[in-house]
């Protein structure tokens, strides 16, 4: 896979305040860090730029130069580069999910042994789980202070390659885990649900 690089600069603070590199105490927190358009995806910088931000703060206490405005600054950098490692992260996802996609496409039926393919919506799908569940069923269903959003790009830890064993909770866990429904509908039976999955997975 070619390698992921930047779409756009993100610019440092060192570019666009000059003034703060006559400021010592700040070389050691990251003010020089900017991101070139080509450049290869570090998917450590907006972690980085938290950082800076979190170090920047209380200094901004005790030296008058580093103003409201370095902070806020500071701030918006890490936005733009949590948006652009969630949104490369998403199109890496994606084109695994082809090659993915095309090899469970060639799994022999009766084999039934399938790759999981990466997480690319963001969030978490109970919302949707609860949407094609019958009321009988909302039993299989974890309690929502247990769950968590996966990462983009990650896969189910609980996934099963042979789905014939599924159940309805794992179906439902598929689904919160995903943020997908599967074109699943609350009529479906479990076979038809699993059926409908397998289908995703060579989609």
């Amino acid at each position: 896979m070619a390698a992921i690089t930047y779409p756009l600069a993100v610019r440092s603070l060192a570019d666009m305040f000059p003034d703060l590199l006559h400021i010592s105490a700040l070389a050691s927190h990251r003010i020089n860090e900017g991101k070139d358009i080509g450049e290869t995806f570090d998917i450590n910088a907006a972690y980085d730029a938290e950082k800076t931000v979190q170090e920047l703060e209380p200094l901004s206490c005790i030296i008058p130069a580093v103003s409201h405005m370095h902070i806020e600054a500071a701030k918006n950098r890490v936005h733009v580069l949590r948006a652009i490692r969630a949104m490369l992260q998403e199109t890496r996802a994606m084109v695994m999910n082809v090659r993915l996609a095309s090899q469970n496409a060639k799994v022999p039926q009766e084999r039934n042994h399938y790759k999981p393919l990466q997480k690319t919506s963001s969030g978490h799908g109970l919302e949707l789980a609860l949407q094609v569940s019958r009321p009988e069923n909302i039993n299989h269903l974890p309690p929502p202070a247990t769950i968590q959003p996966a990462a983009l790009g990650t896969v189910p830890p609980f996934f099963d390659r042979n789905t014939d064993m599924y159940t309805l909770g794992t179906i439902n866990s598929l689904i919160i885990f995903y943020n997908d429904d599967f074109d699943i509908e609350k009529e479906d039976n479990l076979e038809i649900r699993k059926i409908k999955f397998r289908r995703w997975l060579c989609s």
